[in-house]
């Protein structure tokens, strides 16, 4: 067993000695909320800033999303000006105005049948073109790759049509990231995909916003979530088998956990983060990928045993391969020192190295739809509120 153990080990994990401070919970409370300072000044009467909204995908995270933003309607009012309105949601739910949850589903399900608000076969077009330039496409279509369809389709329609995107997809990103890229900038429109980089768990916004004026050196990640708490439970002691069968018992993981466990979730995600944080155009391709099917549960215990926790990193480093840039993923043994080693269950987190502000790194973050969707919102508002 120890021979096999050592061989695979040798094949598959990689030891990572990145130098940080150990990371350390910290609780705080929240400031109350306070309305802006255009809105104090105006007495609550400033011109609202409309933004029409099309809605693509209405499963999980698009259900999730227009429950959030009719939550949160009084509160993005309020501090950014802002009147949001879904106008159409999962193909050809259309008002004229502000859709509902209850115009478009009874009891949870999708309600068509004598609904008024269903147009069957109503394009996305018939929406944008009365309305101009200037609303938001929220995508929330399944990835499918290579093809990146259904959403890449989406993306393109909008874009062309000078309209913002935010989206939770991530597919038609990794096959297309150039030429969505570029269709945004012609346009004067924003590509926005917080969502589709570790749901809540801001990543982007770090690496882009946070850490402007530095250069990155180095990024590490635990992307997926699945992973991350099939390792952890195989760490207390469960096969790789039985850990999996929990994660699905407990609704973590898919009945096919190939994309998480494989590694593929945390490549295309690891893509994502690269383009935007060092102005690259990578793809899937330049990834060297090693997922944890099939890892020895005594290699995991006795790695908690000797203090150390075995992760599925995800990792860009300084290099000679395409755009002078190693991408990898793979389980890494990491030691206490590693801001990442605190990183448990479903939790997800990224460290950035950098020149001249050190090693930054986040953690947690809500890795299920209500997370994603607030994902899709914080984008939402950033797109207008500048």
């Amino acid at each position: 067993m120890r021979g096999e153990v050592a061989e695979w080990l040798k094949a598959s994990v990689s030891k990572t000695d990145i130098l940080s401070n150990r990371y350390r919970g910290f609780e705080s409370r929240p400031l109350r909320q306070h309305k802006t300072a255009a809105v104090q000044a105006r007495g609550g009467n400033e011109t609202m800033k409309k933004v029409p909204v099309i809605l693509t995908g209405f499963g999980h995270v698009g259900r999730a999303v227009l429950t959030l933003f009719s939550e949160k309607r009084t509160s993005v009012r309020e501090r950014y000006g802002l009147e949001v309105a879904v106008m159409k949601a999962e193909g050809a739910y259309y008002s004229g105005e502000r859709l509902e949850v209850g115009r478009i589903s009874r009891h949870g399900a999708l309600w068509t049948e004598g609904n008024p608000a269903w147009r069957a076969g109503m394009p996305m077009s018939d929406v944008i073109r009365p309305l101009g330039k200037g609303g938001c496409l929220v995508d929330c279509t399944p990835s499918n790759l290579p093809s990146g369809e259904p959403g890449l389709s989406y993306l393109l329609e909008a874009l062309g049509s000078g309209w913002n995107v935010a989206t939770a997809g991530k597919a038609a990103l990794v096959t297309n990231y150039k030429r969505l890229r570029a269709l945004a900038a012609e346009k004067g429109a924003a590509l926005k995909f917080s969502g589709a980089t570790a749901a809540a768990l801001p990543t982007v916004d770090v690496g882009v916003i946070s850490l402007a004026g530095t250069r990155i050196e180095g990024i590490q990640g635990i992307l997926n979530g699945t992973s991350n708490y099939i390792l952890t439970r195989m760490a207390e002691g469960l096969s790789y088998g039985n850990a999996l069968e929990v994660a699905r018992s407990h609704g973590i993981a898919e009945p096919d956990p190939s994309y998480d466990v494989d590694g593929w979730d945390s490549a295309a995600k690891l893509v994502l983060i690269a383009n935007a944080c060092l102005d690259t155009e990578f793809g899937l391709d330049d990834v060297r990928i090693s997922g944890i099917s099939g890892m020895p549960a005594d290699f995991v215990r006795e790695a908690r045993r000797e203090g150390k926790s075995v992760k599925l990193l995800a990792a860009a480093s300084p290099g000679g391969r395409a755009e002078g840039w190693n991408l990898e993923v793979q389980p890494s043994l990491l030691e206490p020192a590693h801001p990442l080693f605190h990183v448990e269950g479903t939790e997800k987190g990224i460290t950035f190295l950098t020149d001249t502000m050190g090693s930054v790194t986040v953690t947690g973050g809500r890795s299920n739809p209500r997370g994603a969707a607030a994902a899709l919102l914080k984008d939402l508002i950033n797109i207008y509120r500048s």
